[in-house]
This record gives structure tokens, C-alpha cells and sequence, in this order.
């Protein structure tokens, strides 16, 4: 038995009840359809992976993670390349993580310290991101350029693709914030988003919903849906000279209605697709298909 399976399945006999008494989300274990022999060569190292192939696995990965070893690692795969976010708020443990591109190339490297709800992003899109032990990437010589050997299970994996919203049948991807922790997180601390990504919020009853932008480092387009997905308004709401310190008499960016659903995407976005007019005027009749995914709980 490998080291890493011996973790896991360590991890596995001490369920929902950590070993040390305290109650945690269960630990990660891989994905239907991965390999405990998956692989990455990067160098002379090669690091032995459990593929996280789900969104919702992908979502809840960072806090179920067990140390890995030296040349272990967890790899965060996407169907296609674009900025992921990968936080640490509610893990004890630091990682280095590598970015990667479709062909395997390191496009970035950045280390993930232990409860860091700020995260980090690659400088350029990546359709990979692997964590291994906090410097283990030094200690491999890895440098950004360097391109990995992946096995044919990396390879041959089917990477699952974020939810789709779409409004009046144009696509949006979406990652999905649907617990109380996530809505109040949504996008801070993003310096850049994929230009057809944004985030869905959804909650459990309507309700006129107020959002504002401290630590919000990119400008937006917030749009607000009513519980039929018909879109009340879309409002540009531009970032604060210094999101991290907005002051206390901050604007906030308001819904006209009763609102289940809010999406943030990139300023300019509605406008762009022909969502809105030049005004901001919504077309009457607009609405918007919601992922099945975005119902309450189902992430959870």
C-alpha cells in the first residue's frame, strides 16, 4: 500500500469524528472515476496524485485534505483553462501549489499558507492546480516554463465543468455560493476572473438583497433574479478606491424586487451580450435558466 492510500484510508476509519476528538467534514477521498496511480513528472520528481475531478469536490477540497508526502500530492483539474481560486481559510496545513496548463506547462507556482482566507490565483489561466507539501516545489527545482509528463490517467480524466446559467439562452459559468460562509465570501480577494465566469449567489427565500464590495478587488456587473429566473435589474458597480478600507459611508449595489438569485460577473458583461441596453435596461420578459445545481443544499 502507498503512503498517500495509507493516509486516506487512516483518515477514512476516523469518519465525520477526527482522530483527535474534534468533529470535521469527512476527508477527501478520490473521485469516481480516479486513480491512487495517477502521476505528474515534473523534472526528475514524480508526484503521485489523487485526482479532485467534481465542482463540489473541488469546492470542498482544500479543508478535507491530508498532509501529503514529499512526492504526493491532490490535483484540481478543469475541463478547460481559466483563473481558479483556491483558498485555505479553514485548513491548518500549507501548501505549494502549481499551476498548470492544458499541455501540463507550469504557467505559475504560489504558496497557500494555513488559514489564508485571501487564497491564491494563477497570473494567467490554468486548467490544473496541484497541491503539494508546503516547499516541496523548491526542493523539486520546479520553475514556471517547465513542462510535466501526466500519466494516461491525468490524461484520460473527464474534469467536471462549473455549473451553466443561462439568460435569454446566452452561457454563463458559474461557481456557486449557496451557504451562508460562501455569500458573505463570494468574490473577495480576486484580482482577475475568466470572462465568462462569475458567481451565483442563492438563498433560501426571496428578499431585497443590498451588496457592496469591500475586498472586492475587480469591478462588476451584480445582477438580480427573482425566484422564476426573471432578471429585475443589473446594476455596473465599479471597486472602491481601496476595497480593503471602503469607509464607513460605502455604496451598496441594490436589487429592484424581491430577489433568490444574485450574479456577479465581470463589468460590462450583460452590456457585451446584448443582455441590457446601453442604458442598463433590462428587455421585459428577460429570464434567466438557473443550474439545478444552485438549489439549496445541493452542494452542501
Amino acid at each position: 500500500m502507498s503512503r498517500l492510500a495509507g493516509i486516506l484510508l487512516a483518515l477514512a476509519a476516523c469518519g465525520a469524528l477526527a482522530c483527535d476528538g474534534a468533529r470535521r467534514s469527512p476527508p477527501i477521498t478520490a473521485p469516481a472515476g480516479s486513480s491512487a496511480t495517477a502521476a505528474i513528472t515534473l523534472g526528475k520528481t514524480k508526484f503521485d496524485v489523487t485526482l479532485i475531478l467534481t465542482e463540489k469536490d473541488r469546492r470542498h477540497a482544500v479543508p478535507r485534505l491530508a498532509p501529503p508526502g514529499d512526492t504526493q500530492g491532490y490535483l484540481l483539474a478543469w475541463p478547460r483553462e481559466r483563473f481558479m481560486k483556491i483558498e485555505s481559510e479553514n485548513t491548518p496545513i500549507a501548501f505549494d501549489v502549481v499551476f498548470l496548463d492544458k499541455s501540463g506547462a507550469v504557467v505559475d507556482m504560489q504558496p497557500l499558507k494555513a488559514h489564508d482566507p485571501e487564497g491564491v490565483l494563477p497570473k494567467t489561466p490554468a486548467a490544473y492546480a496541484l497541491l503539494v507539501a508546503s516547499g516541496a516545489a523548491a526542493k523539486a527545482g520546479l520553475r514556471t516554463g517547465d513542462k510535466s509528463v501526466l500519466s494516461p490517467e491525468v490524461l484520460s480524466a473527464r474534469a467536471e465543468e462549473l455549473p451553466v446559467m443561462k439568460i435569454n439562452g446566452i452561457p454563463a459559468h458559474v461557481e456557486l455560493a449557496i451557504t451562508e460562509p460562501e455569500r458573505q465570501h463570494g468574490l473577495m480577494f480576486r484580482p482577475r476572473m475568466s470572462e465568462e465566469d462569475g458567481m451565483l449567489f442563492a438563498y433560501p427565500t426571496e428578499g431585497g438583497r443590498s451588496f457592496w464590495m469591500m475586498n472586492t478587488m475587480i469591478p462588476l456587473d451584480i445582477a438580480f433574479f427573482a425566484d422564476d429566473g426573471t432578471l429585475l435589474n443589473v446594476n455596473e458597480t465599479p471597486m472602491y478606491p481601496d476595497p480593503r478600507n471602503p469607509g464607513p459611508n460605502y455604496a451598496s449595489s441594490n436589487s429592484q424586487g424581491q430577489a433568490l438569485y444574485v450574479l456577479e460577473m465581470n463589468l460590462g458583461w450583460f452590456k457585451k451580450k446584448g443582455i441590457v441596453d446601453g442604458s442598463g435596461r433590462v428587455a421585459p420578459g428577460t429570464r434567466a435558466e438557473i443550474p439545478p445545481q444552485a438549489s439549496k443544499g445541493s452542494f452542501d
